[in-house]
């Protein structure tokens, strides 16, 4: 599948294509070694989620995540004590405190927060000299929806009582975390505050109809994130009973004027595809800027990689120079609004 060949939503429309990257030979054999090794942790299930093991499951996603954790040199993590609801300070040597993003973690809505997680927020740390506040939200079933989003949205609220300019916040939300973060964005307008100054959206889980075409055509048995049946069992424990289509739970259904800034990142075998490719429509829609990038196939998820790969190196790299970009324009604003404050003598 191609950029060139993807379904989009009635009236929907998608700016001329952009080379999608090769693989490299790395990628390639990382691929086939991902494969294999997912399907031996994969956890059975039997299409029930009352019969669901979340304990063995989690047990076994912490396995696969210590596996594949590579975290860079001079990470540094710590509680942040203060703040409303559970998070971490994420820095690294280059870390500035006036450049902040919240960073919301993958997980299906039933997996924790993990070193995995907070490595991929300090390669980011690391190339935007950012500092990051990674918030370790509710997940079910014991916390059902929206007791994420809550916690997203009050550790943003957060931030700007503690004297944080909105204009020098971003957010960054991965798979699950990128549908938590614009349901959460989704009540802090509710709420009147002001948007960040921009987000960045990673293969975002954004529709729990799960009605886009790529829940089929890119289903795998062969791993845990493309597993079309865990992913309902999931979505059930997380949703228990609450309407999938509620705008809050599928942002794909909401309106998304006034959104910030987009940056979304999708590999064009990932099983939510079509999720990314309709979030990106939708903020065009609302006329938000927005800009979708496509990446080779590979595994969902594979930025956390961090360095590892040439494919990982290329996807954080595109991020980092986004947020980059993002943090550049509010010191530009933020300097311009200095020049016409200061006295003239």
């Amino acid at each position: 599948m191609t950029a060139r060949n993807l379904a989009l939503p009635s009236g929907a429309h998608l700016l001329p294509p952009q080379p999608v990257p090769r693989l490299t030979l790395r990628g390639r054999l990382f691929n086939f070694v991902y494969v294999n090794a997912m399907r031996a942790l994969t956890p059975r299930t039997e299409g029930d989620a009352r019969r669901f093991d979340t304990a063995s499951a989690r047990r076994a996603v912490h396995r696969a995540e210590s596996i594949m954790t590579f975290a860079p040199e001079g990470m540094h993590v710590s509680r942040a004590t203060s703040a409303p609801v559970p998070a971490d300070w994420v820095t690294m040597p280059e870390s500035e405190k006036n450049r902040v993003f919240l960073f919301v973690h993958s997980g299906s809505f039933i997996f924790g927060q993990s070193k995995l997680h907070l490595s991929l927020a300090a390669h980011l740390c690391a190339l935007t000299r950012a500092t990051a506040l990674a918030v370790d939200y509710r997940i079910a079933p014991e916390n059902p929806f929206p007791a994420a989003l809550e916690d997203v949205a009050d550790a943003y609220e957060w931030l700007l009582e503690e004297g944080h300019d909105s204009s020098r916040i971003q957010i960054v939300g991965d798979s699950a975390g990128g549908g938590i973060a614009l349901g959460a964005l989704l009540l802090l307008r509710e709420r009147n505050l002001p948007m960040p100054a921009a987000m960045t959206l990673l293969a975002p889980w954004a529709d729990m109809t799960m009605s886009g075409r790529s829940m089929l055509t890119n289903a795998r048995k062969s791993s845990l994130s493309n597993n079309i049946e865990i992913m309902m069992i999931c979505r059930e424990l997380y949703l228990q009973g609450h309407m999938p289509a509620d705008p809050l739970a599928s942002p794909v259904f909401a309106d998304l004027s006034g959104m910030p800034p987009a940056f979304i990142q999708v590999s064009t075998s990932d099983i939510l595809l079509d999720d990314a490719l309709r979030i990106d429509a939708k903020l065009r829609t609302a006329k938000s800027e927005t800009e979708l990038r496509f990446h080779p196939p590979m595994p969902h998820g594979w930025q956390r990689l961090g360095t590892l790969l040439p494919e990982s190196r290329r996807a954080i790299g595109e991020i980092g120079a986004f947020m980059n970009d993002r943090f550049g324009s509010a010191s530009r604003r933020g300097g311009e609004r200095e020049d016409r404050e200061r006295p003239h003598v």
